[in-house]
This record gives C-alpha cells, structure tokens and sequence, in this order.
C-alpha cells in the first residue's frame, strides 16, 4: 500500500488522449480477445471487479494518485475529465475506506465519462447502479478515512499491479480488465482483429459440424508436440 508518490500534491492538465476513432474500435472486443492478442497489452490483476453501474467501459485513463483511504484530490479529479474518459484511481489498495460515491460518480457521468476503475473501493452502491457509470473497485464498504490530501491528478499510477499512463486506454467488462499503452492502440486494434476473424472461423466449423478438435486443427498441435518430445503413438 503505497502511501506516497514522487508527484503528489501535482495536478497535470494532461492531454495524451489517442484518437477517439482507434478507442472506438478497440471497445468493440471483449477484454478475452484483447489479452489473447499478443500486443502491449497489460492484464489487470484478479480482485478489481465490477462493483455498480453499467457492464462495461472502453476509455482513455485520466488518473489519480491518492493517500490510500483520502478523497480530497478524487474530488477535484472532476474538474479535469473530458466526455469518453474513464477514472482510473490508484488507492494503494485499501479495502476498509471508501475513495468514491454517488456523488463523485454523478459529477463524472454528467462530464460524459464513460467509467472509472479503482484499486480500492466504493460506497453507495445502490446510489452508482441508479446513475448507471460502470464503476469496477476491489469492494464496497460504507465509510471514507479522510479528505486532507496527498493526492495527484494525471500522474503515472498502478491498477492491480499495471502501470496506467494518463491517456492509456483501459478496457473494462465482466471478465476483467485491461490496459493499453495510448501509443499502441492502432496496433492492438489489428491484432485483436486477427484473435476475431480466427475465432470466427472456428464458429463456423462447428456450426457446420466439426468438433473443437477438429475446428482448431488441436489434433495436430497434440502430434507435433508429440514428436518434439520423442513420442510416437500409432
């Protein structure tokens, strides 16, 4: 739980957001698909779940650095979103101390961002589900611990052990989350592709009535395999 950063108590009106066009077409995938992909792409560790509000999100990161339990520069983060972004907040965290609400998610959501992704967790839930703004957090619990500061707005951050730049696109959905440098997002965009026309290929096999096996050619990856390590079977 880190409870310092070498840039605390800076705010950066950061401006690294990627095309909006490439974000668009990377939120058409599934998180599976993006991580299979083979690009720069960082995996969000397990724990950080969907919480409240909506299913999913696809969005440039504005980020936010705070004292594990403290809102006072979540609180101003407002101040600096722009429609399509989403939230990203390290709170080192923290599972006994709430960094987020209904209110902070309204102001958001009235901005246009379309999520928010925290390394800690949340409170009113109910309050989050009525807004509607994908909030995916550690937890839910019913208390804050302070609004005394340090914190620091568009600074370098972790989120479940990745490192998230401001402008980095994070992708959210039921299977997890993950992270895509903002430079590489074209890139990731035409691997995914690929991970999507393969697998589309493989639906249709079985639609016409091949098994898995068979569909993704698995026999033969079995017997290469095989003979790679001196095994021969008839």
């Amino acid at each position: 739980m880190s409870k310092a950063h070498p840039q605390q108590w800076t705010i950066n009106d950061d401006d690294h957001r990627p095309d909006p066009a490439a974000v668009a077409a990377l939120a058409a995938f599934p998180t599976t698909q993006i991580a299979d992909c083979g690009g720069p792409v960082s995996v969000v560790g397990p724990g950080i779940v969907r919480q409240a509000g909506g299913r999913d999100f696809c969005g440039p990161a504005l980020t936010v650095w705070t004292k594990p339990g403290d809102i006072l520069f979540l609180l101003k983060a407002p101040d600096l979103a722009r429609a399509g972004d989403v939230l990203v907040v390290d709170g080192g965290g923290r599972t006994d101390a709430a960094v987020l609400g209904d209110i902070m998610s309204g102001a958001l959501a009235r901005i246009g961002a379309v999520g928010i992704a925290i390394d800690g967790v949340i409170r009113d839930a109910d309050g989050i589900d009525g807004i509607g703004l994908p909030v995916f957090a550690r937890g839910v619990y019913p208390t804050t611990a302070s609004n005394e500061g340090p914190g620091a707005i568009n600074v370098d951050v972790v989120l479940g052990g990745v490192a998230v730049r401001p402008g980095d696109v994070v992708r959210g959905d039921a299977s997890g989350l993950v992270v895509v440098p903002r430079e590489h997002v074209e890139e990731v965009v035409r691997l995914t592709q690929a991970v999507e026309d393969r697998e589309r290929v493989w639906l249709d096999a079985m639609e016409q009535g091949a098994g898995l096996a068979e569909a993704t050619g698995i026999d033969d990856v079995i017997r290469a395999r095989r003979e790679a390590v001196g095994v021969h079977l008839p």
